[in-house]
C-alpha cells in the first residue's frame, strides 16, 4: 500500500466528498433544477452500490486503493464498477493490488498534467475467474514503454495479462485471475 491512512484523515476525505455532492444538490435545488437533482442522487446511489461490491470481493487492500485513489492529487482520475455476483478475492489481494497500482503509477508517468486523463477499470466475475478490463483515454507519452512494462507483468503470481491494445489517445487492458 502506498500509504497508511488515519482514521481522522478518512473522515476528512469522506467529509469532503459528500459536501460536495450536498452542494451540488443543493445548488441544483436554488435553480429548481429537480430532474438534475434526481439524476445527482441516483449517481450517489449507484456509486454507493458499486462500493459496497467492491468491498465485498474481499480484497480489502485492493479496495482501499481503489476507493481513496481520487483523494490524492493525480494526473487520471479513476472510477470503477463491479459486474457479476461476490467472490472472494482475498487469497489475491496483495498480488491485484500490486499489478494494479503499479500499472497505474506506470500510467501516471505517461499522463500529461494539461490534459484529461481518465482511468476505468471493470471488474467482471465469472464461476471461476475475475476479468479486469482497465480502459485508459487521455495522453501517452510513450507507447513503447508501456508495451515493454505489460509483456514484462503478463504473469504476475495470481495475476495474468490476457490482451492490450494501444492507440494514440486510448489503451485498454484485460487481466484475469483464475481461481
Amino acid at each position: 500500500m502506498e500509504n497508511q491512512w488515519r482514521i481522522v484523515d478518512v473522515l476528512r476525505h469522506s467529509r469532503h466528498d459528500w459536501l460536495n455532492k450536498i452542494q451540488l444538490i443543493k445548488g441544483n435545488l436554488a435553480l429548481n433544477k429537480i430532474e438534475r437533482v434526481n439524476e445527482i442522487i441516483d449517481e450517489i446511489i449507484c456509486e454507493m452500490q458499486q462500493e459496497t461490491k467492491l468491498t465485498n470481493l474481499k480484497a480489502v487492500q485492493f479496495a482501499e486503493w481503489m476507493m481513496t485513489y481520487n483523494w490524492k492529487t493525480r494526473l487520471i482520475s479513476l472510477e470503477y464498477e463491479v459486474l457479476g455476483d461476490e467472490c472472494d478475492l482475498s487469497p489475491y489481494d496483495a498480488d491485484l493490488t500490486a499489478w494494479s497500482s503499479q500499472f497505474l503509477n506506470l500510467m501516471e508517468t505517461q499522463a500529461e498534467a494539461h490534459g484529461e486523463n481518465h482511468m476505468s477499470v471493470s471488474i467482471e466475475v465469472f464461476k471461476k475467474e475475475v476479468k479486469l478490463f482497465f480502459d485508459y483515454c487521455g495522453t501517452i507519452k510513450d507507447k513503447n514503454r508501456i508495451v515493454q512494462w505489460l509483456r514484462s507483468h503478463q504473469q504476475q503470481a495470481a495475476v495474468r495479462l490476457e490482451s492490450f491494445h494501444i492507440h494514440n489517445h486510448e489503451l485498454t487492458v484485460l487481466i484475469n485471475i483464475a481461481f
